[in-house]
């Protein structure tokens, strides 16, 4: 029920509710109160509307079901690879978020028609706006509208950062915002419901991608805590809030929701419980960070060797993680059973 509860009220856009710093200042046609109705309604129960007072909402990666019966997550990830989704994999996910409920988040990775998937990137964008992707966006956007509950769909992630693995992240702005908007205007007319993440990678050139605020609903950074590169890179270990901070900052101004797409934490037993201690103290997000809504924990080994011989991290949340995770729900549970 509580998970039910919050996941509706996060569909709903009410945690952008939270007092907002250092966002652009309000246009003439814009909500006198700063409010966006489009995201919020007054229809939300009072126990929801409590539930929304806390600082953020925690989701899950998590590929393997290992944490599939937990009660303490509220969203369930999955990417769609949108040209050969595994449609079994997706049918288990949307189960297991309609049967725990969880709100849920489709990644959809808009690859080619190429047999090397990455292959073609540089017609990719003019095939999407003629309309050669239409059956793909037909596809996943009526999965998200059968959906009985929240959904979110977050389309062609990390597109500022063109190092070859995805396609779709080129130095084409203008091509990426067009195809993106493309996409949502297409989805929209089957999954009016859903709420469309736009999702940098955080780089300082993220701004000219950014595809307008009628079609981004929420903002969403990938934040990876590695304590290897944290001493390789800044001489010292990195804090939680300090790697939030960088990528938070450079997407605050756009003054809508953000999300954590991504969270993952590698390195010795201390470095992560510093890191978890930090996710899950509710001032951190209160105070610091008042646009943050969700954290969605990346909760598998990393999928790609990363360069400059940092492999591939496990991000997997630990049983300390666990069993904060489970301590928060039962907090959270009996401060609404008061």
């Amino acid at each position: 029920m509580f998970a039910r509860l919050l996941s509706s009220a996060l569909a709903a856009g009410t945690l952008a509710l939270f007092a907002v710093t250092g966002t652009p200042a309000a246009r003439a046609d814009d909500p006198a109160d700063g409010i966006d109705r489009a995201l919020t309604t007054a229809a939300i129960a009072p126990q929801a509307k409590r539930a929304t007072e806390r600082a953020v909402a925690i989701g899950v990666y998590d590929p393997h079901d290992a944490v599939a019966d937990s009660d303490a997550l509220e969203l369930e990830h999955v990417f769609v690879y949108w040209q050969k989704p595994d449609r079994a994999l997706l049918k288990r996910k949307i189960a297991i978020a309609a049967r725990q409920g969880r709100a849920l988040m489709l990644s959809v990775e808009p690859y080619t028609h190429a047999a090397d998937w990455r292959a073609g990137g540089e017609r990719l964008f003019a095939d999407i706006g003629k309309g050669r992707f239409d059956r793909e966006i037909g596809d996943v956007c009526s999965r998200a509208a059968a959906f009985d509950g929240p959904v979110y769909v977050r389309w062609g992630h990390e597109m500022e950062d063109p190092d070859g693995r995805y396609p779709w992240a080129r130095r084409d702005k203008e091509g990426y915002k067009k195809a993106f908007r493309y996409f949502v205007s297409k989805c929209r007319e089957l999954a009016p419901e859903a709420r469309f993440v736009w999702s940098p990678k955080g780089h300082r050139n993220l701004a000219g991608y950014y595809p307008g605020d009628d079609v981004v609903d929420v903002v969403g950074i990938p934040v990876w805590g590695l304590q290897k590169m944290d001493v390789d890179y800044w001489g010292r270990e990195r804090r939680f809030g300090e790697a939030l901070n960088e990528k938070y900052q450079r997407v605050a101004g756009f003054g809508k929701p953000v999300m954590i797409a991504e969270l993952g934490v590698s390195g010795s037993a201390d470095y992560r419980r510093a890191w978890y201690k930090e996710i899950f103290d509710q001032q951190t997000y209160r105070l610091a960070f008042p646009l943050l809504t969700t954290v969605v924990f990346f909760n598998d080994k990393e999928p790609y060797k990363r360069p400059l011989g940092y492999g591939s991290p496990d991000w997997r949340l630990d049983k300390e993680a666990l069993k904060a995770l489970a301590d928060r729900q039962a907090k959270e549970a009996a401060e609404l059973a008061d």
